[in-house]
C-alpha cells in the first residue's frame, strides 16, 4: 500500500516545532512541504517530508521583512535531494496583499497564495528566475513590485546548498544609481518626504552633494536621499543615507559587524578602514559612512545620534 501524507500533528512532533502551511505532495515531489517561520527578523524555511516519515529535505531563507512600501521578500528554492525533485517560491508579503504573481519569461504569470501570518509559499514551473514579483491586493491589482535582482536564488542539490542572495539596500555604501540634484529642497521634493539631518558634525565639514537614489529592486518604493558632508581640504567624508520604511534586507550583527546602540535603538556597526553603520528607528532606515575624520567608528555613533527624530524638532 502506498504510504498516506502524515497530518499536520505528525509533522510538528516529527520536526520538533509548529509549522504554518503544508504544501500537499504532487505527481513531480511525492513529498509534502512544511513550511514555518524562525528567528528574529523572521525567516521562512521549508522542511520535505517524505510519505514514510523521514525529512529529505530542508532548505531556511535569508531573513526579510515586508512592509507597505517594501511589500514583498522572496527566495526561489530548488531543491533535488534524496529522490525530492521541487521548486518553490518561499517569503513574506505585507498585511493586505493575497497573491504574489511571477512574471516568467516563458511562461504565463502564475499567482502564488499568500498564507496566514503574510507567508508566501507556492510550487513554480522549472526555469529561470521570475522577471519580477508583483504583490496583488485584494481588487487584483498589484501595490508593488520585487524585481528578478531582488529575489534571492537558493539551490539544495545533494545536500549542498547554492545560490546567489537578491540584492541588498547597500544603505551604507557610497553613492548608487541615481540622479544629483541642485539641493536639499529639490531631493525632498523629488523623494516624496523631508530628510532628517544631523546636528553634529565633525569640525570643518560642509554639504557638498545630495542624491535622490531609486532602489533598483523596489522600483516603486519611495527613493532615498543621500546626503554628503566633506571638508575644504583632505579626503574625508561623511555620507548619510536614508529612506522610509524598514529595510526589507535588515542589517544583522555577523562575522563582519557587530549590534551598537544608537540612542534607544540597536544598529551595526562594520569597519574597514572607514566606519559603515545601519540601523532603523520608527518609520526610517539610515545609512552612514565615515571616512578619514579622527575616529570614523566614535564619530559615526556620535552624528547617528545626532539625528532628531522628526523634521518639525530640527532647528
Amino acid at each position: 500500500m502506498e504510504p498516506q501524507p502524515f497530518d499536520r500533528e505528525a509533522i510538528e512532533g516529527l520536526l520538533g516545532h509548529p509549522i504554518d502551511v503544508i504544501l500537499p505532495p504532487t505527481p513531480e515531489c511525492r513529498a509534502q512541504v512544511a513550511i514555518s517561520r524562525t528567528g528574529e527578523p523572521p525567516r521562512v524555511r521549508a522542511a520535505w517530508v517524505s510519505p514514510e516519515g523521514d525529512v529529505v529535505a530542508r532548505l531556511g531563507c535569508p531573513p526579510g521583512v515586508p512592509s507597505p512600501v517594501r511589500p514583498l521578500v522572496a527566495s526561489v528554492c530548488d531543491v533535488s535531494a534524496e529522490g525530492v525533485t521541487d521548486r518553490l517560491l518561499l517569503g513574506r508579503a505585507a498585511t493586505g496583499i493575497i497573491a504574489v504573481r511571477a512574471g516568467l519569461p516563458d511562461h504565463e504569470g502564475i499567482d502564488i497564495p499568500v498564507h496566514a501570518e503574510g507567508i508566501v509559499a507556492g510550487r513554480m514551473p522549472p526555469g529561470p528566475t521570475p522577471i519580477a514579483l508583483d504583490a496583488i491586493a485584494p481588487d487584483g491589482e498589484s501595490v508593488g513590485r520585487l524585481m528578478h535582482s531582488g529575489v534571492t536564488e537558493m539551490a539544495l542539490v545533494a545536500g549542498r546548498i547554492e545560490g546567489r542572495l537578491g540584492a541588498t539596500h547597500g544603505m551604507a555604501a557610497g553613492f548608487g544609481a541615481g540622479d544629483t540634484v541642485a539641493g536639499l529642497e529639490v531631493a525632498e521634493l523629488e523623494a516624496g518626504y523631508r530628510a532628517l539631518l544631523p546636528r553634529w558634525l565633525p569640525q570643518g565639514f560642509a554639504m557638498s552633494t545630495v542624491r535622490v537614489e531609486p532602489e533598483a529592486a523596489y522600483p516603486f518604493a519611495p527613493p532615498s536621499i543621500a546626503v554628503a558632508w566633506t571638508p575644504d581640504d583632505g579626503d574625508a567624508r561623511v555620507l548619510l543615507r536614508q529612506c522610509p520604511g524598514p529595510l526589507a534586507s535588515p542589517e544583522v550583527p555577523d562575522g563582519r559587524g557587530r549590534a551598537v546602540q544608537v540612542g534607544d535603538t540597536t544598529g551595526v556597526m562594520r569597519a574597514r578602514g572607514m566606519a559603515f553603520l545601519v540601523w532603523e528607528r520608527g518609520d526610517r532606515a539610515f545609512g552612514l559612512q565615515v571616512r578619514g575624520t579622527g575616529d570614523p567608528e566614535s564619530d559615526s555613533l556620535r552624528i547617528a545620534e545626532s539625528i532628531p527624530a522628526e523634521p518639525d524638532a530640527m532647528p
